[in-house]
């Protein structure tokens, strides 16, 4: 029995540890594939494409709904984040409750025993995932700003004309 608890204990602490090392080869072995081949112009149209198909979602999309799959970052304190953004209020969505009559879906999360936070943000017709990031941080309150900030940014860059451009001159 101790065996078996000893044996769970290091799985649990041990797997975002294979999890985070797993992405990280996956992003060295795509990276060594383009320069092996900088001739393929062809892989290209695909990405462009693909990268319409995500900002033509987030422009078209009118509701959000905030699903939080721990305790540590309530939905309710995500949602008072995000309100308090200033371009909040410029990109025109709106927080909904209902899950059927969303748009897009905001899935937040938290790796165990970690103080890492997650976000994935989906369109729901399609399951296109859109955005996805991490915060690191104590805890969900803390968490809930630097996301919010990150979230708001991106959805701005795809749906306020000339945000993207003008916010890194850094004038």
């Amino acid at each position: 029995m101790i065996r078996s608890l000893l044996c769970a204990v290091l799985f649990t602490s041990l797997c975002p540890l294979l999890v985070a090392q797993q992405s990280s080869q996956v992003a060295s072995t795509t990276a060594a594939e383009q320069f092996a081949a900088p001739a393929q112009q062809t892989a290209d149209v695909p990405q462009s494409s693909a990268g319409s198909e995500r900002n033509l979602a987030i422009k078209n999309a009118r509701t959000i709904h905030i699903l939080s799959e721990t305790d540590f970052l309530t939905v309710s304190t995500l949602d008072r984040a995000l309100m308090m953004q200033k371009d909040w209020e410029k990109l025109g969505l709106n927080i909904v409750s209902n899950p059927c009559g969303a748009d897009l879906e905001l899935q937040v999360n938290r790796v165990v025993f970690t103080h890492i936070h997650t976000y994935i943000l989906t369109d729901k017709v399609t399951g296109i995932v859109l955005a996805s990031g991490r915060v690191r941080a104590l805890d969900g309150v803390v968490a809930s700003g630097p996301m919010a900030e990150q979230i708001v940014k991106m959805l701005a860059a795809a749906r306020l004309p000339g945000s993207a451009a003008g916010s890194d001159r850094g004038f």
